[in-house]
């Protein structure tokens, strides 16, 4: 099953839009994770509380993304990094790495095919670069890896359509996901 994290504040923008191209006739579900409530994360690492359920959204999204082969990340480009709902339910796995229901949570993590996707219009190639060595490190500390990665660049509105690289890419992955 491939999942994507949807975080961008358009959901017909640009990097909806290239997103859709990667998976144009690939069965996913698609997730806005702008959609659902996600509270700041409960650092419990130095005190005697536990961390045994979540008084928001982000449980029923991290179990979806526990059941995914693939998941996606896709993201405008916010000051360097992902969009702030993103990074939020990526916060989260601070909290699930100390939840005994998740003690496997890592071992699974290690399993899955990430990739990322990033639209941004001030030269994302070059910007850009901070937010994928983020996903990197914050995968390869779960035991992940950051399987893939696309960044397009557009400024307006359908603009992505104007990036062949980006178009390029996502239709590498098209096939690939048709296998």
């Amino acid at each position: 099953m491939i999942t994507v994290l949807f975080g961008g504040s358009r959901p017909e923008g640009n990097t909806a839009q290239l997103t859709q191209y990667a998976l144009e006739n690939v069965e996913h579900q698609w997730i806005d994770v702008t959609q659902y409530q996600l509270n700041p994360v409960r650092d419990v690492r130095h005190n005697d509380k536990k961390i045994d359920s979540y008084p928001d959204d982000y449980e029923q999204l991290i179990k979806t993304v526990l059941e995914s082969d693939v998941v996606i990340f896709a993201s405008p480009i916010y000051w360097y990094s992902l969009s702030a709902s993103l990074k939020a339910f990526i916060d989260h796995w601070s909290e699930t790495m100390v939840d005994e229901r998740y003690s496997d949570f890592k071992e699974i993590m290690s399993k899955k095919d990430f990739r990322l996707i990033l639209v941004g219009g001030d030269c994302p190639k070059v910007k850009s670069k901070p937010c994928v060595d983020q996903m990197k490190y914050t995968l390869e500390f779960i035991g992940g890896e950051l399987a893939g990665y696309i960044i397009g660049t557009a400024e307006r509105p359908g603009d992505i359509m104007k990036d062949n690289y980006a178009l390029e890419r996502a239709r590498e992955w098209n096939y690939l996901f048709k296998q």
